[in-house]
Parts: structure tokens; sequence; C-alpha cells
């Protein structure tokens, strides 16, 4: 019996290293969660192959307020995101939300090259962050500008 448990077991901190492994990529996540607003309205764009997506910022400010001179409380940095939906599902939700509307994201982070120069040899020399959407709950909405011609829903 003691040497069926060591098998097992052992079977069990193979399977667990193996997750591990650099030939495994199912348990890799890179995920972001966003809560701020909307920096302006959702733009539509089109792949060069034609397919749609929006394109969106999203505001966040970390940290308490600090005391600045004067004895005056001053607001964190603000954060500037720019998140990618090629979701089409999520493209009538994002089309009715505006500047300032209040979301939560989840986006799936991808770090790509930066060309930086031309002419230099080390041109990708730098990372940027790519954030493609995948969940998007409104906490706030405000309505995009398209819709603020004093007509109602």
């Amino acid at each position: 019996m003691l040497t069926n448990i060591i098998k097992s077991s052992s079977s069990i901190a193979r399977t667990t290293t193996r997750a591990f492994s650099s030939s495994s990529r199912v348990l890799d996540v890179s995920k972001v969660i966003l809560v701020g607003r909307l920096g302006a309205d959702p733009i539509l764009r089109n792949t060069s192959s034609g397919k749609p997506y929006y394109t969106y910022t999203v505001a966040t400010n970390v940290g308490a307020p600090v005391e600045g001179e004067g004895g005056k409380l001053q607001p964190p940095p603000t954060s500037w995101h720019t998140v990618f939906s090629f979701n089409e599902f999520q493209h009538p939700a994002l089309q009715k939300l505006g500047k300032g509307s209040t979301v939560y994201v989840e986006a799936e982070l991808e770090m790509r090259p930066y060309e930086t120069s031309s002419t230099s040899a080390e041109r990708y020399m730098y990372d940027r962050a790519f954030l493609k959407h995948q969940k998007l709950s409104v906490i706030n909405r405000v309505k995009p500008e398209s819709e603020q011609d004093g007509s109602d829903e």
C-alpha cells in the first residue's frame, strides 16, 4: 500500500512540475484588471483585412492623494491604458459608452517590441503593452457624444 501511495504522489509531482515547464503553456496567464473612467468615446476602426474593432482608453489613479504645497491634497497621477476590442459581441455595449463612463475591464496583456528608430541597431529596445479586451462591465454609464443631442434612449 505504501508503494501505491509513493507511486501516486510521484505521478502528481511530475504533473505539477510539468505545469511549470516551458513546453506547456496551458496554465500561463497574463491578465490586467482595470477599474477606471473612459478618457474618450470608444472609436470603431478596421484591421487591414477589414475586420472591425474598437479601441478605447481607460484612465486610472493609483494611491491616495498626497499633500502638496500649501497643505492642499493633490490627486495621485493618472495612468492611461489603451484597450483593443476585437470581440464583436461586445461592440454594441461599447457603442453605448461615452467619455467619463466608469468601467471594469479585464484584458489580456501582451508585451510587444517597440520600434524606437529605423536607423538604430537596437531598434527593438523597448516593450509596449498591448491590452486585448476580454470582459467589460459598466459601473456608471455616460452617454456617448453621438447620443447627447437631447434625445432619450
